[in-house]
């Protein structure tokens, strides 16, 4: 697998974990993330914007879980 595509796949399961309503933030998310073995995971959330997109995606989750 490429680079960008693995890049893509970890973005997509981020994604999907922060939907799922079971993380709190995106660093629960990252650290997930390495221990399933994708350890470029810290550098692929390196961004303040995509931090914040995890967290709103992990906050409305937990909204409608919890709802």
């Amino acid at each position: 697998m490429q680079k960008k595509e693995r890049s893509e796949l970890i973005s997509r399961r981020a994604d999907k974990m922060a939907r799922s309503g079971e993380y709190e933030d995106w660093g629960c998310i990252e650290r997930a993330l390495r221990a399933e073995g994708y350890l470029e995971a810290r550098q692929l959330l390196d961004s303040q914007f995509r931090r914040s997109e995890l967290n709103e995606m992990c906050h409305q989750a937990r909204e409608k879980r919890s709802g």
